[in-house]
């Protein structure tokens, strides 16, 4: 019954959020510190699986929050592609990044995870800054695309606040899921989850993919919120400032993993 209540609360205050974004008329610099508290809370939401359920160190959410944001730009700019389908994109992109750097890297645990995905951090934003004939360097891409429909401004910002809401519903339902279960016994005791059957390293696995994926989901929309990026918005410092956010929200409940975006933009 209180699950009950809570799904219904939770989707009231979303489409109540949603309503707002779309209706309510705000200047340019309200409507831009919404659109980043939104996307950034996307990213946000994965490291709520990797750190506050599965117990990892992910020092490189900007990198993949950058995969999902250079699809993006990239696909409608330089390839006229679909928004949706450069999103999607970009978030399988970012997804493969994530599992392909967990593979090599999620059996070392500890300060050697967090010093490889700094290291991750580090090489991609020196591809981003130097190779120009493919990510347009430092300058940048303007112009990016956006979904029909959503062309103006507020309806982007009500596109970007449902993903949020529907991000943070995944990661709230993963918490009491089977799989959520199995990530908070290795964040545990990685022994005692295996001996009770638990595949310690798909585990970390998948939360580490899922973590990057949902990086690229907050980079993509980011990306077609704001028409522009640039290398220096993904930086290894904006890792940081993502992990921080993760921390005031509070990794131990993955579901308010909105309210570190929220206290900071504040």
């Amino acid at each position: 019954m209180r699950g009950a209540l809570g799904k219904i609360v939770y989707a009231l205050a979303t489409l109540a959020a949603v309503a707002f974004a779309a209706t309510v008329k705000t200047d340019a610099y309200v409507a831009n510190i919404l659109m980043q508290a939104a996307t950034y809370a996307i990213a946000v939401f994965g490291l709520s699986i990797v750190l506050g359920l599965c117990g990892q160190i992910n020092l490189a959410q900007a990198a993949f929050f950058a995969i999902g944001a250079y699809s993006v730009a990239l696909g409608t700019v330089d390839y006229r592609l679909p928004f949706g389908l450069c999103l999607i994109l970009g978030i399988g992109l970012a997804f493969a990044a994530g599992a392909v750097l967990g593979l090599s890297t999620l059996r070392l645990g500890g300060h050697y995870l967090a010093m490889v995905t700094i290291s991750f951090q580090q090489i991609l934003t020196v591809v981003l800054i130097n190779a120009i004939q493919f990510t347009h360097g430092p300058d940048g891409v303007s112009s990016v695309g956006r979904p029909a429909g959503f062309e103006s401004s507020q309806a982007f910002l009500a596109l970007a606040i449902a993903a949020m809401a529907v991000s943070g519903y995944f990661v709230w339902r993963l918490a009491d899921s089977r799989l959520g279960r199995a990530m908070r016994a290795v964040r545990d005791n990685e022994l005692a989850a295996s001996a009770a059957g638990v595949d310690v390293f798909r585990t970390k696995l998948i939360a580490f993919a899922l973590c990057a994926a949902l990086g690229g989901l907050g980079g993509g929309l980011f990306a077609g919120g704001f028409s522009y990026i640039s290398p220096d918005q993904f930086a290894f410092a904006d890792s940081i400032v993502l992990m921080t956010m993760a921390l005031l929200g509070g990794v131990g409940a993955p579901r308010w993993g909105a309210g570190g975006p929220a206290v900071f933009f504040h």
